[in-house]
């Protein structure tokens, strides 16, 4: 379960980046949510299933505004300042504070994929992380196989740390992960920007 921080995550906090808007989720959102979310490419490599119905969308956005008004760990939506378009979500899918350790989670819906969406939004949350949440350690993990997320991890600087094999059972399938890391002081020497990577 994850550890309340009202003193971060309350209220929920708004980022910036050149391109996008990290922000709290909202009802509004549920439909660009639902796009994304239930199409096969985007929930084969995730933990979660597919969405069938605005119904397992709605189910997804009440648990996350729980969250917030709670000040847990939480989703952060991905807004195209531009447009206003809600693309994708970014966050910290656990924080064990007595390690400073946590572990960064994305999805983007399709059409944005390869247009360095995602690595724009996990430098900025990993800045959050470091500067704001006394993070000394960040992970990510993805599929052996996706090599999109694989992509995103080299970007902004994580090192490959190794491959769990057979680590999960997903939807019926033994799945091999592959697990990246970054230190806080790696992250101070690659100074990262908010621009695209």
């Amino acid at each position: 379960m994850a550890e309340k921080t009202p003193d971060i995550f309350y209220p929920f906090p708004e980022l910036e980046t050149e391109r996008l808007r990290l922000r709290k989720l909202h009802q509004n959102d549920l439909h660009a949510v639902f796009d994304y979310a239930s199409k096969p490419e985007v929930s084969e490599h995730v933990l979660w299933d597919q969405h069938q119905s605005t119904d397992d969308t709605q189910q997804f956005l009440d648990i996350a505004f729980e969250k917030y008004e709670k000040g847990d760990l939480a989703p952060f939506g991905i807004e195209l300042k531009e447009t206003n378009e809600l693309i994708g979500t970014i966050d910290y899918v656990w924080w064990e504070k007595g390690h400073a350790a946590a572990e960064i989670g994305y999805v983007l819906t399709p059409n944005y994929w390869g247009k360095g969406i995602v690595p724009e939004a996990a430098a900025k949350l990993a800045s959050f992380g470091f500067e704001h949440m006394g993070l000394v350690r960040i992970e990510a993990r993805c599929y052996a196989e996706n090599i999109n997320s694989i992509r995103v991890m080299d970007k902004i600087g994580m090192t490959y740390e190794g491959t769990l094999r057979q680590r999960m059972l997903v939807k019926g399938v033994r799945r091999d992960i592959k697990i990246y890391g970054m230190l806080k002081h790696e992250w101070e020497a690659i100074k990262m920007t908010d621009q695209v990577l």
